[in-house]
């Protein structure tokens, strides 16, 4: 499919009432949003992948609002490849994230990142590193998403407590990241919680998560509340 013929159909399969509810959540890109929904969007990216072109799409990509930016992950995780060539796609999607909702569909597609974990946890660290909101909140997304095993639990501790932002939607990733540890490696977790040096927002919001969350049980959920901090 040619760029052309994608913004047409995104244009065709826009709707104004759902773009509208989505501007109260995605409002600070400066990206244009149609309003196309998610599902619709995969059944693009597979069109595109159908057709044999999706690395032609990956080049040639503009990234010219929030659907094709979505689009575009859409089809990197069900790309084939070298890490090393994936990655340099999925830089290029983490240099146009700028709000949640690209960020943390951009992680969640990356699947590829569980045969080359040690590939991409380098690469995360640099995003760490960067300073940069957005980066930074990739970086804690995909370790949430990859790297909760016994593996690399102390390493994603680790990283969640050293790297600070004062970025909202950094804070957040964070509190993300350790409400879904709680549920994944309770232990060494709750290890953590008890001496972490975590801001006092990004420590609260991992236990408002935490608490509600079906995966955490009520009994851990009482002890939660009680660690909070005034």
């Amino acid at each position: 499919m040619e760029i052309i013929e994608i913004k047409k159909f995104l244009s065709e399969n826009s709707e104004e009432e759902y773009r509208n509810f989505s501007l109260k959540l995605i409002n600070n890109s400066k990206y244009p949003l149609l309003g196309v929904r998610l599902p619709t969007l995969k059944k693009l990216a597979n069109m595109i992948r159908g057709d044999l072109s999706a690395e032609r799409f990956l080049n040639e990509c503009d990234f010219s609002c929030i659907e094709m930016c979505l689009l575009y992950s859409y089809v990197l995780g069900k790309t084939k490849g070298d890490i090393t060539t994936l990655w340099q796609y999925f830089s290029r999607a983490a240099e146009n994230a700028d709000n949640w909702c690209t960020c943390d569909i951009l992680c969640q597609s990356f699947k590829q990142c569980l045969k080359n974990r040690e590939f991409v946890l380098e690469k995360l660290i640099i995003f760490l590193e960067s300073g940069k909101t957005y980066y930074m909140r990739i970086a804690v997304i995909m370790l949430m998403s990859y790297y909760l095993t016994d593996e690399y639990i102390d390493m994603v501790l680790l990283l969640a407590e050293k790297y600070e932002n004062d970025g909202y939607y950094y804070k957040m990733g964070v509190a993300w990241l350790i409400a879904t540890a709680l549920a994944k490696q309770t232990e060494k977790t709750m290890n953590f919680m008890e001496t972490c040096k975590l801001d006092d927002f990004t420590y609260n919001k991992a236990i408002q998560k935490a608490v509600e969350s079906r995966r955490i049980s009520p009994e851990l959920k009482v002890q939660l509340k009680k660690m909070k901090r005034k």
